[in-house]
């Protein structure tokens, strides 16, 4: 293999692609309404990384690699290690002086990270990315990262054995175009419509057609041989119209589709990837007008910057915005991290990323960090601060690494009980009928009971509505982890309820659980149902669960909870019960927005306060 150089041209308009889409994935985060689809921003990051990385090591002739393996693989620990690592290590010692709750999972995150193996960490070992308990982790972007240096690894010697057997490069981009179709089919068949999605998400089978998309594209429209001179004007037209219609469909795309769309999964993701390699392929062209559009000296700003500011915007977000704003945002807030993320990166890209890039590890090394004594007093002020704070750094983070540091509060899910069954006074169970999940026996009744005291209504208190006698001969309350922190409340308030909360469930699990409660099916039943805590359901399996109680009263109760589903299932759960006269909303989400003393420090799980207030808003609308 040869040792040549890397042998390519240098496109300003991929700046600017890169600068869109990591200000579409840092809108998305910051919750804003206009960017639901800002995550397909990775997406592109995806596109093309495929396309630059098979670009650069793609022979002009033959089938001999432009850079062998040895240089390419330093080349790209150069640019992406150092970096990175300086934002794990800097992220875990600042959650360890002023974060310790976030300790009991960071040290595993961290771990996976150093190694690039975090999107597998978090299937294995995480409950989901969309997980609800607390603040998310600083360092849960990085998934996306570790996908593309597994990729780096592992797609060079691919190429190059393929180059070998296949000898040309229109039959191996057929091979790598249907491999991408296979990765793309087992996203499809892997992710099931209203469940957690993470598996497909983080999924490097399953992610990894979008990094393909771009390996074909850079075989079948190579960088290296694209001219102005071999286009017809009318060529140039349609190249330039293409590339229009593209760009429009990624704006649209980015303002319009959402994570919680079953088609995104299902062929959406695939053919958005198909319309960034054409956006790709269009803007390195040398007559492309979109790419002079997208060569603006601040898009290629932002570009130039785009791993550092990827890299640091999510824990500079985590780290710095309270539980209770998120998915509610602060302005104000947004426009310091912001101001803080471009600075970050800056600096980054200045002392980090391209002087090791440009120079090498031991060259940087000999530069910032000198430890002899006699040399000290010559030294700038830069490098004695270095010197220090380094050494100082790691010790901190690897004594938090080991667990020599102790950690603060733990996981929410650790401390909260996982499941709670109660029956009302009068059992309704069908005594001739078995199920899967009998009810238990009286004496059995409470189970994993969270230790909740109801709070006694004061004389002058008025938002306590005076139970009424037989409003309903018997209730069932169908909830998650929030049901499970009211239930020995709302036992207290309606002794005739049957109350069956379990932590983490979702409407899919719901659904299944209905049948074991046919009896409460008529119409002197109420029915509570309190779901979407922990993600967004399909209007089908909201409509079935719906279908399953409808000739009783049918209580919902909507979610405020700090994630970006909380809108979407807000707004299916007020559609529903506008569509049926036997549905209530109980709008807990409008009496708990300004109120975060109501919630545990993880932002979902309820404080006493909460507790009764959220019994009182389902005693009110029960008793109306």
């Amino acid at each position: 293999m040869s040792g040549k150089s890397l042998n390519h041209r240098y496109i300003p308009g991929l700046d600017g692609i890169r600068a869109l889409a990591v200000l579409a994935v840092i809108a998305y985060h910051f919750n804003f309404s206009w960017a639901r689809g800002g995550f397909l921003g990775v997406d592109i990051f995806f596109v093309l990384s495929g396309y630059l990385i098979t670009s650069t090591m793609l022979p002009l002739k033959g089938n001999q690699l432009t850079v062998s393996l040895k240089k390419f693989w330093i080349g790209r620990f150069r640019r992406l290690l150092p970096a990175a690592y300086v934002m794990i290590i800097t992220s875990f010692v600042w959650a360890m002086l002023f974060h310790k709750e976030l300790l009991h999972t960071l040290r595993g995150d961290a771990l996976s990270s150093i190694f690039y193996s975090s999107n597998w960490w978090f299937i294995f070992h995480k409950l989901s990315y969309f997980d609800s308990f607390g603040s998310p982790s600083p360092l849960k972007n990085l998934w996306s990262l570790a996908i593309e240096e597994q990729f780096y690894v592992i797609w060079p010697v691919l190429l190059m054995i393929g180059l070998y057997v296949v000898k040309k490069q229109s039959k191996l981009a057929k091979i790598v175009f249907f491999g991408a179709i296979c990765s793309a089919l087992l996203m499809a068949i892997l992710y099931q419509p209203g469940a957690d999605p993470s598996r497909v998400y983080y999924g490097t089978d399953t992610r990894c057609f979008e990094l393909l998309i771009g390996c074909w594209l850079a075989l079948i429209w190579p960088m290296k041989r694209l001219s102005s001179q071999k286009l017809s004007t009318s060529h140039m037209k349609k190249l330039n119209a293409i590339s229009f219609i593209s760009f429009t469909i990624f704006l649209v795309s980015i303002m319009y589709v959402d994570e919680f769309q079953t088609f995104l999964y299902r062929g959406g993701m695939f053919l958005f990837c198909l319309n960034a390699a054409v956006l790709i392929a269009c803007v390195c062209h040398p007559v492309s007008i979109l790419g002079r559009i997208l060569a603006w000296k601040p898009l290629c700003w932002i570009g130039s910057r785009s791993y550092g500011i990827y890299l640091w915007h999510y824990p500079v977000m985590v780290l710095g915005t309270p539980i209770h704003e998120i998915g509610n945002p602060s302005y104000w807030r947004i426009a310091l991290q912001l101001v803080l993320i471009v600075t970050i990166a800056e600096c980054s890209y200045r002392f980090i990323e391209m002087p090791i890039r440009k120079e090498g590890f031991w060259a940087y090394y000999r530069t910032y960090f000198v430890f002899n004594k006699k040399k000290w007093g010559s030294l700038t002020f830069s490098r004695k601060v270095s010197t220090v704070m380094v050494p100082l750094f790691l010790l901190v983070f690897f004594t938090g690494i080991t667990g020599v540091v102790g950690e603060g509060q733990q996981s929410s899910k650790d401390s909260y009980p996982t499941a709670i069954k109660i029956n009302g006074d009068e059992p309704t169970a069908n005594p001739d009928k078995t199920n899967d999940n009998p009810s238990p026996s009286k004496e059995e009744e409470v189970t994993d009971v969270p230790d909740i005291e109801t709070p006694k209504p004061e004389e002058n208190e008025t938002n306590v509505v005076p139970e009424k006698e037989d409003t309903y001969q018997n209730i069932l309350a169908i909830g998650d982890s929030v049901m499970i922190d009211i239930a020995t409340s709302l036992h207290k308030v309606f002794p005739n309820i049957t109350i069956d909360g379990k932590i983490g469930r979702q409407v899919s699990q719901a659904v299944k659980l209905a049948p074991n409660y046919a009896s409460f099916n008529q119409s002197n039943n109420a029915i509570i149902i309190q779901l979407g805590t922990n993600g967004y359901f399909t209007n089908d399996q909201i409509d079935t669960l719906l279908a399953a109680f409808a000739n009783a009263d049918i209580y919902l109760v909507n979610t405020r909870v700090p994630r970006s589903w909380e809108g979407k299932v807000n707004a299916s759960l007020h559609q529903k019960s506008e569509e049926h006269e036997n549905i209530t909303l109980i709008d807990w989400h409008a009496a708990a927005l300004n109120h975060p003393e109501y919630f545990a420090p993880d932002g979902v799980h309820l404080e006493k306060k909460g507790v009764e207030v959220l019994t009182n808003l389902i005693q009110q609308s029960i008793n109306k």
